[in-house]
């Protein structure tokens, strides 16, 4: 298997992919609209780009380990059905898919130039609990990954 260089994949081959998206694109699976998976992603990759000023949780819980291991495990996300209906997707930020796009490369260059600038902190979210920087850049990979693959920009996931 090709280990894919995710700084690469991540400044480049993501922007270059969703400049291909259509808005009109349905998703393979899931409710979203093309332009709500770029929102939705911009805004994980800048959830990582702020210090957790709550309190952390210690020792990790259940769910902190299982997404812990389901990480550093490699595993594929998967889609899972809900009771959501369209009516629950949140309200569009931006006001084009073109510029929801256009935020991807900030958000990318802000999330590595947050770990350049505090490399001794350790990131942290409710969901994940305490986990190294290398962790949360897999975590994001592998998310775009997915969301890229829900929408055809990729034919072949993970």
């Amino acid at each position: 298997m090709t280990t894919i260089n995710k700084i690469d994949f991540l400044t480049n081959e993501f922007p270059a992919l969703l400049d291909t998206l259509n808005p009109e694109t349905k998703a393979n699976f899931g409710l979203m609209t093309p332009q709500h998976m770029v929102e939705h992603l911009v805004e994980a990759i800048r959830s990582a780009t702020v210090q957790y000023e709550g309190e952390r949780e210690s020792p990790a819980n259940a769910q902190q380990l299982g997404m812990q291991q389901f990480i550093k495990s490699g595993s594929v996300l998967s889609h899972r059905p809900s009771d959501k209906t369209v009516a629950d997707l949140p309200l569009l930020k931006y006001t084009s898919i073109k510029e929801a796009i256009s935020q991807v490369p900030k958000a990318v260059k802000d999330f590595y130039d947050f770990h350049e600038k505090n490399p001794d902190y350790i990131p942290y979210a409710t969901y994940l609990g305490e986990v190294p920087f290398e962790d949360v850049e897999l975590f994001h990979f592998m998310h775009i990954r997915y969301h890229l693959w829900q929408f055809g920009l990729l034919q072949q996931y993970p």
